[in-house]
């Protein structure tokens, strides 16, 4: 009798755990700042977001508890000593604001969640996820801007050769952690030890770097102006040796000093310039700062000319091999200058990169006229061709991009071959976009293998799909989904990936409920709110036709976007800190468009 009565007890007792704890409500997915694990963010109250996964007929969310620990340990322990939320009641899952402890730079955040639907039935803790504040404030960098040469003729569209970098250091202890805070303007490539550092190319994302003469201006234009310049980080302690290390950087002049395209005016900031730190942490606790300064070598290389709209010239014969790994001979390299910094406050870069998104191979339509030879596409495409061919030392490739249309818009890449063996290459700071390729080689013979094509824009993900009865409706969406991936480049939505380039606003708020429907836009529109703001004038409310600013015609619908896109966004996510932030401009803006009517309206 007595073990029947302890059975049924505790029968009980399992099944009021059972209703307590609901199965399937799981929570997964959890974004901080809309990322996934984000390792350097600089909002001091970041949002919170989680979605929920739950058996078809369990209810809705009522209450959620979120914990914030500085250790894995902690939070396994179930403390927050950083934040505990508490019971909340509330069915809302995103869009939560952090509210405890200040997280000074570099602190990194564990947090999980749990949640109770309307039966107060409870979940799981959440799986553990984790953000970093990035650098914080100006004394955070111990890092110089650093460059090659201060540009002797600033006011000539000439540009210099792509400066190279290099800096060798010593590990003298087991390492915990490392990790890079990086900014090279206009673009960088960044290695460690001989290897690429990440996937991106053609970063950081562009944006309002820094003051700027703005002299044969088309348009007239009063720089009132505010800069911003973006950083990017990574972790990178499994880049690293025991002992010896090679910090290689090549800049290239991207927007930052793009001296080749003059109709809208003289553009160009400044010559290329890099900011570099690598903050090692140690297993017994010490830290260590490798950062840039005039202790690092400098050399031109074999990239001779690169430009955003000019495309490339490489000449193999000038390249070095192993210049950014250890034991390299710098002994010709000269040191690096200490250069003018932008006057661009530094942030962290928390927008999507512009990455290769798909390899592609070009059907071959042969040889003509001797030495040149065809290649074509499907679809149209913004990147670049890789070539893998074999010659000898100085033959000769010239590239020529040809859109739809016929037109190359000025758009070609040159490669001088080194003559050892099978050489390949591809471009690093341009894009072109083309449906067709044309390459004049006289001495060196090309197939169908000679040719691949790299897809290049931001790696925004797509977020839906569309299909329908009707093939033509079907079309018209892949055409729509193909060509606004084109214009992606830098987190702005380019009026064309070709001739202009230019984020202009007008087309940017015409298209951007498509966009909000088919990818995840979150950060990028963030990023391209901010440059609309940056480029605004403060006194007087105008706002620009683009941004950031190109220069560029446009009229009310251009300056109307800053009020348009803004609460698009709010509409679609449902996030009012975007309001709240751009609320004034967009005010100031309205308030301007009436000091530029008559009597008449």
């Amino acid at each position: 009798m007595k073990f029947l009565f302890l059975s049924c007890l505790l029968l009980l007792l399992y099944s009021n755990y059972a209703f307590s704890r609901q199965a399937g409500l799981e929570v997964q997915n959890l974004t901080c700042e809309y990322l996934t694990n984000p390792i350097s963010i600089e909002n001091p109250a970041p949002k919170l977001s989680w979605q929920i996964k739950s058996l078809p007929k369990s209810s809705n969310q009522s209450a959620y508890s979120i914990l914030v620990a500085s250790s894995m340990e902690l939070l396994q322990q179930n403390k927050g000593d950083y934040w505990n939320s508490g019971k909340v009641d509330a069915n809302t899952s995103t869009h939560i604001t952090y509210k405890g402890k200040p997280l000074p730079s570099r602190t990194k955040a564990f947090w999980k969640v749990k949640i109770w639907d309307d039966q107060q039935r409870s979940s799981e803790w959440s799986p553990i996820n984790e953000w970093a504040m990035g650098l914080l404030k100006p004394e955070d960098w111990k890092g110089k801007w650093i460059g090659a040469f201060e540009n002797p003729y600033p006011d000539s569209a000439f540009t210099y050769p792509s400066p190279f970098f290099r800096k060798e250091f010593t590990i003298k202890k087991a390492i915990k952690k490392a990790t890079v805070y990086v900014s090279g303007l206009g673009f960088y490539e960044l290695r460690l030890n001989g290897k690429k550092v990440g996937d991106q190319v053609l970063a950081p994302a562009v944006t309002n770097y820094d003051k700027r003469p703005l002299k044969n201006l088309l348009y007239p234009y009063d720089d009132q102006s505010t800069q911003r310049v973006l950083y990017n980080t990574f972790e990178v302690t499994k880049y690293l040796n025991a002992a010896n290390n090679t910090i290689g950087m090549q800049l290239g002049n991207g927007w930052y000093n793009q001296r080749d395209r003059r109709v809208e005016g003289d553009m160009w900031y400044d010559a290329p310039k890099l900011i570099f730190q690598l903050e090692v942490t140690y297993t017994d606790g010490s830290t260590e700062i490798v950062s840039s300064d005039t202790s690092w070598k400098t050399s031109e290389g074999p990239l001779l000319h690169d430009g955003i709209f000019t495309g490339e010239k490489y000449d193999a014969r000038l390249s070095f091999d192993n210049w950014a790994q250890n034991g390299f001979n710098d002994a010709k390299w000269k040191q690096a200058l200490s250069v003018r910094p932008p006057t661009g406050k530094l942030h962290a870069q928390t927008a999507p990169f512009d990455k290769v998104m798909r390899t592609i191979k070009p059907g071959f339509d042969g040889k003509t006229k001797d030495s040149v030879y065809l290649y074509h596409l499907d679809e149209t495409v913004s990147g670049w061709a890789s070539i893998t061919v074999k010659g000898k030392a100085g033959s000769r490739l010239k590239i020529r991009y040809i859109s739809e249309e016929g037109e190359d818009y000025g758009q070609y890449d040159t490669y001088i071959l080194k003559g050892a063996g099978v050489e390949s290459w591809e471009p690093k700071f341009t894009w072109h976009a083309f449906r067709n390729i044309e390459i004049v080689s006289k001495d060196v013979v090309l197939d169908q293998t000679s040719v691949s094509v790299k897809d290049v824009h931001t790696a925004v993900t797509s977020t839906s799909s569309f299909e329908c009865s009707n093939p033509f409706f079907n079309q018209i969406n892949t055409a729509y989904l193909r060509t606004q991936r084109a214009n992606f480049h830098g987190s702005i939505s380019s009026d064309c990936p070709h001739r202009e380039r230019l984020g202009y606003t007008g087309d940017g708020q015409v298209n951007m409920e498509s966009a909000l429907y088919s990818f995840n836009m979150t950060q990028f529109y963030q990023k391209w709110f901010m440059d609309i703001d940056d480029a605004r004038n403060k006194k007087t409310g105008f706002v620009t036709h683009t941004a950031p600013f190109g220069g560029g015609g446009g009229g009310p619908a251009w300056g109307s976007a800053y009020v348009i896109m803004p609460w698009l966004y709010y509409s679609y996510y449902g996030d009012q800190t975007i309001l709240a932030q751009h609320y004034p401009g967009m005010k100031q803006w309205v308030e301007y468009l009436g000091t530029r009517t008559d009597t008449n309206g």
